[in-house]
């Protein structure tokens, strides 16, 4: 094992694709249905790396890779981002406004109570909401503080190990909670109400958790350009 973790020290990049490959692996167990997804397995995948090799990774690096992940965001969701807060995208606006607020609350509360320091708080607030953005956030305010430069540095650390530990929880409390306790409290039978849903569509299904891509009924519109020959024909 010490000449992978020396390995690891001058090829970082290798303990990466090994993080991702391992997340992929971890991320597509199913228990009883359900999975943590790859991004969960590969954040995993680190801790399990970072817990047993030490594999350098310059500040220069991580604002890189950081910001790419945000422009990856940013650029997948701008062409329908301006298309969706019509008509009636107000309400997701409203709703992407109140679930952060009340995180940030949350987590202030529970972070004044545990006493914890700018690090671990900021951690827990990216971890629990599963909001990584929060952390560069977070590591720019830490240094801009009147401090030491071994303290913030210490203070961004924790960052890392509050948002690794608590995003774990994040992501399999939120599993649990939309496929246990949320139904319990709405007194909802979700096998059952899948079953209307699946009825009133008109989908039927031949095997448990199959499908049939064909239905009876397809419509699809076509855009006719002015003056085409088709104008004013019905058939």
């Amino acid at each position: 094992m010490e000449w992978l973790g020396h390995l690891f020290e001058k090829y970082p990049e290798m303990a990466v694709y090994l993080a991702i490959g391992l997340g992929y692996l971890i991320g597509g167990l199913k228990f009883r249905g359900a999975g943590i997804g790859a991004v969960t397995g590969s954040l995993l995948g680190g801790i399990l790396i970072g817990n047993f090799f030490h594999v350098p990774v310059s500040d220069t690096a991580k604002s890189i890779l950081f910001l790419l992940f945000l422009f990856g965001i940013g650029y997948s969701v701008g062409p329908s981002f301006f298309r969706s807060m019509k008509g009636d995208g107000w309400r997701w606006g409203v709703l992407g406004i109140f679930v952060p607020f009340v995180g940030l609350i949350t987590a202030y509360v529970v972070a004044r109570v545990l006493k914890l320091d700018l690090g671990f708080a900021a951690g827990l607030l990216s971890g629990s909401l599963t909001e990584s953005p929060a952390i560069g956030t977070a590591s720019e305010a830490i240094r801009g503080l009147a401090m030491d430069d071994a303290q913030k540095q210490q203070l961004i650390s924790h960052i890392a190990v509050a948002d690794a530990v608590c995003y774990i929880f994040g992501t399999a409390g939120l599993i649990w909670f939309c496929s246990s306790l949320g139904p319990k409290l709405l007194r909802v039978n979700l096998r059952e109400e899948a079953k209307k849903i699946e009825s009133n569509l008109g989908l039927k299904r031949t095997k448990l958790g199959i499908t049939p891509a064909w239905q009876p009924i397809a419509m699809r519109a076509y855009a006719i350009a002015a003056g085409g020959k088709i104008v004013g024909k019905n058939r």
